[in-house]
């Protein structure tokens, strides 16, 4: 695991490097500037910085991050006995906070906790059963079956729809009825990693193969040697390394980063976006024969309004999977079954999952209520086009956040990415 470590006195610097350094890979900065360059051009598992410090706050680092590379998990030093500090740091998006005077053996002991939740993430002994599993609709019980079918090969495969459909379930869903089941299972959403980075994720690197490279990295597809990889978003891919992949897929070598001399990797590919994958090729943003090579096999998922016979068995799914947060909720009133029904879900599973979630939260009772969902099952869309419905939704999502566009994509269950180019498209930014 990786650690950056941003404090500005150089004594504890030195001390907590030394007590990091025993367990984990740390590059250290009393410059809180400096450690911002290198984060952007490097990616870090986790970032430990102090919150007060004079040249950038611990919270404005905390920002930027959040910004530049969201999957970062991120470890605030609070002052001392300040209740404050330690809220205001969770609030903001921290992972967790340690108080000053930090002890160095519960500072490393949270960063194990990180990398055991990283670990379990990646897991393949996690196969978690998830929304894929719930199967009313006919529609999506044929996609099932597809989906075993082609589990029983290594071939290729591209899903698509719209965001939020569950491409990423889809895909496990592939892998744990393959033979490949026992090994890893990794995701990688395109869209998080910076373009000048991303070579370096898929492949690895050589020691010495840029500054800070002080030891060899392996990549995913490595990191993965018989399992499935999973490339969301691949329409992010950028284009000066398409060639790469493509010549990795037709023959499972590839060369790491500062390295002539080719690896090997067996590994079985499969590939989502929510664009139509034939306008990125006419528009010349992603190689018309990676396209074919990837698109072997297609999965197109529906999006959620056309697959109503689901919406209330995944509402009562999502209940189940968010009992921790309020154990006296058992079911969903007639009147808010009637209210989800009637509702588009331009977010698809992904929103439904979030306005599940909300409303957990919010329910007093024993069942889900019209009030605790909060969709505003009574407007008039009818005589509006999905993307009018769409449009409307994100715009008054925002609102609701006062604009905050990294807020928003949480509460719609989409990447700000895919925020920032809705907006364009409305010609609002």
């Amino acid at each position: 695991m990786k650690v950056v470590l941003i404090e500005d006195d150089a004594t504890l610097n030195r001390v907590l490097k030394r007590a990091i350094e025993k367990h984990f890979s740390i590059t250290s900065f009393t410059s809180p500037t400096s450690a911002i360059d290198y984060l952007d051009n490097n990616y870090v598992d986790v970032v430990v910085s102090d919150i007060r410090m004079p040249e950038m706050t611990g919270l404005e680092v905390l920002a930027k991050i959040k910004t530049s590379s969201p999957n970062t998990y991120v470890i605030l030093m609070t002052g001392q006995g300040s209740i404050d500090e330690s809220v205001q740091s969770i609030k903001s998006g921290a992972y967790d906070y340690i108080p000053k005077p930090v002890d160095a053996e519960l500072l490393v002991y949270k960063l194990q906790l990180v990398e055991e939740n990283i670990s379990l993430k990646n897991s393949a002994e996690i196969h978690n059963k998830t929304e894929s599993f719930v199967m009313e609709s006919q529609s999506i019980k044929d996609i099932a079956a597809q989906g075993v079918r082609v589990a029983k090969s290594d071939t290729n495969v591209m899903i698509t729809g719209e965001t939020g459909t569950g491409k990423e379930v889809m895909a496990r869903y592939i892998h744990d009825n393959s033979t490949r089941s026992k090994k890893m299972f990794a995701a990688i959403n395109c869209c998080n990693l910076q373009p000048h980075l991303f070579e370096r994720e898929l492949f690895g690197h050589k020691k010495g193969a840029f500054t800070s490279a002080d030891k060899d990295s392996k990549g995913i597809v490595q990191s993965a040697f018989g399992g499935t990889l999973f490339l969301d978003e691949i329409g992010e891919m950028p284009l000066d390394l398409q060639p790469k992949f493509l010549r990795f897929l037709e023959t499972k070598s590839f060369y790491p980063v500062g390295s002539s001399t080719p690896e090997v990797s067996d590994i079985r590919i499969i590939a989502a976006t929510n664009r139509n994958p034939l306008e990125m090729v006419a528009k010349g943003t992603f190689r018309e024969d990676l396209y074919y090579r990837l698109n072997v096999f297609n999965i197109e998922l529906p999006p959620l309004r056309e697959r109503k016979d689901d919406i209330i068995p995944l509402a009562e799914y999502f209940i189940n999977k968010f009992k921790h947060i309020n154990t006296k909720v058992l079911s969903i009133d007639e009147s808010a079954k009637s209210c989800m029904i009637q509702y588009p879900f331009p977010g698809n599973i992904r929103e439904l999952s979030n306005i599940i979630e909300r409303a957990m939260i919010l329910e007093s009772g024993n069942t889900l209520s019209c009030e605790s969902l909060n969709i505003g099952c009574k407007l008039p869309y009818e005589n509006l086009t999905l993307e009018h419905i769409t449009k409307r939704h994100i715009l008054s999502v925002l609102d609701s956040v006062d604009g905050n566009k990294q807020q928003a994509a949480v509460i719609l269950g989409v990447d700000s990415s895919t925020i920032y180019r809705k907006l364009k498209e409305y010609g609002i930014v």
